[in-house]
């Protein structure tokens, strides 16, 4: 048959990319307790080429579907991809869902907080890059309302999107760890009427706008040895106002000193 995918192109405009985008398969998502987390993820898988043959992405990822979603692995498919196809260069990114059971902070009650997340490996002829984003939910309470106000202060859910370049193997868990440390207060999905004193209160003692945040994130992430680069921003859904509060702050390649992820 006719490989038309393989036949020249003579219109001289180069595709940056080309093959399938938001394939569903299962995953298994390696945890820092050791114990796997089953999950769905939606995947990308793209080379530079004319034409593509999508029937061999699928076959690269199907082939891969029992393993566990590490970093090792992600750069293992893009490059069997980037084989398979006799392409200079291959992407992949792997969108999936997080779970992290919390626990309320004064009746103690457990409940799971979902945390979007992707997982992005570039391979060409002479290296790799991979790339961890997160969006974590935190709790924001404006620090201009409450020196104002005699009695209150308006807070909101805010967003913090996270996008890490690494170059050794990095934990979910503690970039959402160190993330909500830096808000005004953790988000819970259960609260008694304990834990809602406790949050509200908490909030009110550590206000933060949008501006404080995305700075104090991003000092923290530039002691951590193992990322390279990152993007921090935040989202915030106001509660006073019909529209957001937003911050982003983009670092350059950066030489840190060592600091433990969780300090």
């Amino acid at each position: 048959m006719i490989d038309i995918q393989n036949q020249d192109d003579t219109r001289q405009v180069p595709l940056e990319m080309v093959g399938i985008k938001n394939i569903a398969l299962p995953l298994l998502v390696p945890t820092k307790s050791g114990k796997p987390q089953n999950t769905i993820g939606f995947i990308s898988l793209s080379h530079r080429s004319r034409g593509t043959h999508m029937s061999r992405f699928v076959e690269v990822l199907y082939r891969n579907r029992h393993n566990h979603l590490s970093f090792q692995q992600l750069k293992h498919i893009a490059s069997e991809a980037k084989k398979e196809l006799k392409a200079e260069n291959a992407y992949l990114e792997v969108s999936f869902t997080y779970l992290i059971k919390k626990r309320s902070p004064v009746s103690k009650k457990y409940s799971f907080v979902d945390y979007q997340c992707s997982v992005i490996s570039k391979v060409n002829s002479v290296d790799h890059e991979q790339r961890l984003r997160a969006k974590i939910p935190v709790l924001l309470l404006c620090p201009c309302s409450k020196a104002i106000s005699k009695f209150n202060a308006h807070s909101q859910r805010a967003t913090v999107t996270v996008d890490v370049d690494f170059i050794r193997e990095f934990w979910v868990e503690d970039l959402i760890k160190l993330v909500e440390k830096e808000g005004s207060c953790e988000i819970y999905p259960l609260l008694k009427r304990t834990d809602e004193k406790f949050v509200t209160e908490k909030s009110y003692e550590n206000p933060k706008f949008v501006e404080d945040i995305v700075r104090d994130v991003a000092l923290r992430l530039k002691k951590i040895v193992g990322i390279k680069s990152f993007i921090v921003e935040c989202e915030s859904y106001e509660s006073i106002h019909n529209h957001d509060a937003y911050a982003k702050f983009t670092s350059d390649s950066i030489t840190k000193g060592a600091e433990s992820v969780n300090s």
